[in-house]
C-alpha cells in the first residue's frame, strides 16, 4: 500500500511539476460527505471528508486540479436483520475546472479510489469485510463551486462509481460532497 501511495503523490508532483511556468495555488478543503450505495434497503449516511489540491491554470478560463482527499462512506439497511457499513477511502480526483466567471467555476473528472478498511456491524458484531471489495476503484465526478474573499471558497461535487463489491451482486456508492476550501495565495 505504501508503494501505491508513493506512487499516486509521484505521479501528482510530475503533473505539478510539468506545468510549474503556469500559475499553481495550493489549498486544502473539507466538509460534509454524503453517501448512498445501490445494494437493497440502503439509506443515506453522513460523514466527513479531508484534503489537499494543487489547481493548475492552463488557460484564462481552464484550470486542471489533482487532489488527494480522504473520504469515509457508510450506509446502514436490511430488513429483517439491520446492518451498518462503514468504508474507508483515500481518493485521487484529477478534475478539469471552467470558470464561468473569475470566481464561479463548473468541475469535471475521473477520481481513483483506493480502500483503506470496510467494516460491517449486523446484530452488534462487527466483521472486516475488506476481503469481499476491489480495493481499487474508479468514479466519475461533476460539481461546481464559487471562491469567496481571503482565499476562502464553497464548493458541492457528485460522484459516480464502478461497482466496488467483488464476490456480490454490483454495488455502486453514489457520494455528495458539500465543502469549504482555503488556497494558500
Amino acid at each position: 500500500m505504501r508503494k501505491t501511495l508513493f506512487v499516486l503523490l509521484a505521479v501528482m508532483s510530475v503533473t505539478v511539476g510539468t506545468y510549474a511556468q503556469k500559475k499553481v495555488h495550493y489549498g486544502l478543503k473539507g466538509g460534509l460527505n454524503i453517501s448512498n450505495s445501490t445494494a437493497l434497503f440502503d439509506y443515506f449516511r453522513t460523514g466527513v471528508y479531508a484534503g489537499a489540491f494543487a489547481e493548475i491554470k492552463l488557460k484564462e478560463r481552464w484550470a486542471i486540479q489533482p487532489e488527494v482527499v480522504y473520504y469515509r462512506n457508510s450506509g446502514q439497511g436490511g430488513y429483517h436483520i439491520i446492518t451498518d457499513r462503514k468504508e474507508h477511502y483515500l481518493s485521487v480526483p484529477v478534475m478539469i475546472k471552467y470558470y464561468i466567471t473569475p470566481k464561479f467555476y463548473l468541475e469535471a473528472g475521473p477520481e481513483l479510489n483506493y480502500i483503506l478498511s470496510a467494516n460491517e456491524t449486523v446484530e452488534g458484531l462487527t466483521y472486516n469485510n475488506i476481503d469481499l471489495y476491489n480495493r481499487w476503484g474508479l468514479s466519475g465526478s461533476a460539481g461546481l463551486g464559487y471562491q469567496l474573499p481571503y482565499g476562502f471558497g464553497v464548493n458541492a461535487r457528485y460522484s459516480y462509481s464502478v461497482p466496488v463489491k467483488a464476490y456480490f451482486p454490483a454495488v455502486y456508492n453514489n457520494t455528495g460532497k458539500i465543502g469549504m476550501t482555503y488556497t494558500f495565495k
